[in-house]
């Protein structure tokens, strides 16, 4: 199956929260930004280091973004449709407020259409979290297969 249509499947799928296991997680960040950019859907990066920002647009940094709480909050609070890339998201994944917020992202239902994507080499989902989530494996630049 071509890339474009691998990555339209797993946005039309209907999850709020996947998880990406890749040893190439800039692959994965470099595939959305060419989606966002060739079809104007909104697709944001986010990591510890910057904040959250969206594709496309890597100079402008939305504030109050870099703590893990945080992002979730602005991701669940947005009125806009988006895909969010969470990298380096393993650790906030322990804490009982982020799986708390995970799984109250996941049951909104208020028509706005969030993904989030947690991108990572070994992610592991709280056992609360992984019944409602899409799990998909990018094992190179190239390929991406749900699983």
């Amino acid at each position: 199956m071509e890339e474009k249509q691998q990555l339209e499947q797993i946005i039309a799928a209907g999850y709020h929260l996947a998880v990406l296991n890749t040893s190439v997680p800039a692959a994965v960040v470099a595939r959305f930004k060419r989606l966002s950019l060739t079809t104007g859907c909104a697709a944001y990066d986010w990591s510890a280091d910057h904040g959250l920002y969206r594709l496309g647009i890597e100079h402008l940094f939305l504030p109050r973004t870099r703590l893990p709480v945080d992002v979730l909050a602005y991701i669940t609070g947005s009125r806009h449709d988006g895909i969010y890339l969470l990298r380096g998201f393993e650790e906030a994944l322990a804490t009982p407020a982020i799986e708390r917020q995970l799984l109250t992202l996941m049951e909104k239902r208020d028509g706005v259409r969030r993904l989030v994507c947690l991108v990572g080499s070994s992610i592991r989902l709280p056992a609360s979290l992984s019944a409602g989530a899409a799990l998909l494996r990018w094992d190179a630049p190239a390929q991406l297969q749900l699983s």
